[in-house]
């Protein structure tokens, strides 16, 4: 829970002045429409959601499966294969998670046109625009 907060936090500091002045928004041909501040919430909360997505495993799968190891003969009859063991269970997890964490949302998101500020609804008839969300 604190390293998901944490990941939040600094999502949140990372990302302030992207909240404050906007995103640019576009088309489907890449035509840059305006910058939207809701555009920018959306991707900052999509964006700290994938971090929470991605501590969960790191912090969770590898203890499991530690504990599960190190009841075992060969890592009590090898115990300085405990650390190497752990190393390469946690680059496992974080390689696993990842991907899935990355392919939670989209990086290229698209946004009704609607829930944009009028400014630049006035500016487009597309019912959808996209815009980057960032890492």
């Amino acid at each position: 829970m604190v390293v998901a907060s944490a990941n939040v936090c600094n999502v949140l500091l990372m990302r302030y002045s992207s909240l404050s002045s906007g995103i640019d928004v576009y088309d489907k041909t890449g035509t840059v429409i305006g910058s939207s501040q809701v555009a920018a919430k959306q991707a900052v909360t999509f964006t700290a959601l994938t971090r929470v997505i991605l501590s969960a495993p790191i912090l969770l799968i590898p203890p499991s499966i530690m504990a599960y190891l190190e009841k075992t003969k060969f890592l009590r009859k090898n115990p300085r294969l405990r650390l190497p063991i752990h190393t390469l269970v946690i680059i496992a997890a974080f390689g696993t998670a990842l991907p899935v964490a990355t392919a939670a949302f989209p990086q290229e998101s698209q946004i009704a046109t609607t829930s944009l500020e009028s400014s630049i609804q006035e500016k487009t008839s597309d019912e959808f625009l996209y815009y980057n969300k960032g890492l």
